[in-house]
């Protein structure tokens, strides 16, 4: 912190000098503030994390891997190695989800992660972005850079900052072939600044922060609604290993999703008896809308009988049979729904219980961002299915209910 000498006393102030010596405010730039400038005071919500302590989260993270590239589970290390060898290598690891970002709080991002010593030919990201939009800790080569990425023209545009052009500090202490935690943290609503940088030793040092505001003729990029991401390519003649650690998205002033809530259920005449494990509702992302955050909101159960007891699952991914997919009748054309059909095998049970004549089930803001809609690595959206199971075969229906947040 800067002092002034005012009357003879000094007094301490929040001007400090960058490590160019230009002068910066100490509360817009430190880890004592959030992406719009609050004091944290270490509330944050969390909107996703991951570990890699027994596995690959395979339930959390798309893998795609080309050429002779290969991506190695370590347990004891709780990473995964991704290792290329030669020219058209690479492994590219991406969240399911993409996480949810609400105007006027901010977003954080920390992402752990072991650098393989940067050489010519090898090309390594860790970050919060796609192909088309987002922020990115880059080593092309030798050189490190820090890239916001925007798709607001229409194709995929680049703003990249090499380190020696950092405007905070260049990070000269900085081994990216040692294990480090990358952070960012953002305000979108687009035209907000954005900052990067590392945390070390349980302190943030902010690198770098990309000026949006009063500087574009549009925002900075479409939309922070996006996938975490880590990615390795060799691009020539050599061989590396980057190592995937561990990752967390927060909401630095609570999250409070809203907007309607949108349901599907079969219609009270075409309730059939539930004889095996009948889909009442479903729903997924519509083709060329899997970019958003889809998230179930609510259940509610049904049978004509209070002697039968019903069992009520939620399914992801299940193989089924006689299902039919149509556009939600909200008109957003965002999600397909279907309310009729059986499971055949597969999937994985998200959540279950156990109702007698009628029901309701609340789901909390934590559990339903944990049953986001995700997708697979060719960008096809995961489907979520209710279904009903009768111990007498009684008639029994349900219902399912979402939100849209973009």
């Amino acid at each position: 912190m800067g002092q002034v000498v005012r009357g003879g006393e000094q007094f301490e102030t929040n001007i400090v000098a960058d490590h160019r010596g230009q002068i910066i405010r100490r509360g817009a730039d430190s880890g004592e503030v959030d992406a719009f400038g609050r004091q944290r005071v270490s509330q944050p919500f969390t909107l996703f994390d991951s570990t890699l302590r027994y596995d690959k989260g395979t339930y959390q993270w798309n893998e795609t891997i080309a050429g002779g590239a290969s991506s190695t589970h370590l347990p004891n290390e709780s990473s995964i190695a991704l290792t290329v060898t030669a020219s058209g290598d690479s492994v590219l690891r991406r969240t399911k989800r993409r996480l949810p970002y609400q105007p006027g709080k901010g977003l954080q991002v920390l992402q752990s992660f072991k650098g393989a010593t940067p050489v010519s030919g090898i090309t390594q990201e860790v970050g919060f972005f796609d192909d088309n939009n987002g922020i990115i800790l880059r080593a092309s080569g030798t050189t490190l850079q820090f890239v916001q990425r925007s798709y607001t023209s229409g194709s995929a545009v680049e703003t990249i900052v090499n380190q020696d052009e950092w405007n905070i500090d260049s990070a000269s202490w900085l081994n990216f072939d040692k294990a480090n935690i990358f952070t960012a943290d953002l305000e979108w609503l687009g035209a907000g600044r954005v900052r990067v940088g590392f945390v070390k030793e349980g302190e943030y040092y902010y690198c770098h922060e990309f000026h949006n505001a009063n500087v574009n003729n549009s925002v900075y990029m479409t939309t922070a609604v996006l996938p975490l991401t880590y990615r390795i390519e060799a691009t020539a003649t050599a061989s590396g290993t980057m190592k995937h650690i561990c990752s967390s998205v927060m909401s630095e002033a609570g999250y409070e999703p809203g907007g309607a809530i949108y349901t599907i259920s079969p219609s009270i005449a075409s309730i059939p008896n539930a004889s095996g494990e009948r889909i009442v509702a479903a729903i997924r992302m519509a083709s060329g809308r899997t970019d958003n955050v889809v998230i179930p909101a609510k259940i509610d159960l049904l049978t004509e009988t209070t002697n039968d007891t019903i069992r009520w699952r939620l399914r992801r991914n299940a193989t089924t049979s006689g299902v039919t997919w149509a556009a939600s009748d909200n008109g957003r054309g965002n999600v397909e729904t279907a309310s009729a059909g059986s499971i055949v095998s597969g999937g994985t049970i998200e959540d279950s219980g156990l109702f007698l004549a009628q029901g309701s089930v609340e789901i909390n803001v934590s559990s339903a961002l944990s049953l986001s809609l995700g997708v697979d690595a060719n960008g096809n959206s995961e489907e979520l299915f209710l279904t009903v199971a009768s111990s007498g075969n009684t008639r029994s229906t349900g219902l399912l209910g979402w939100r849209e947040l973009f």
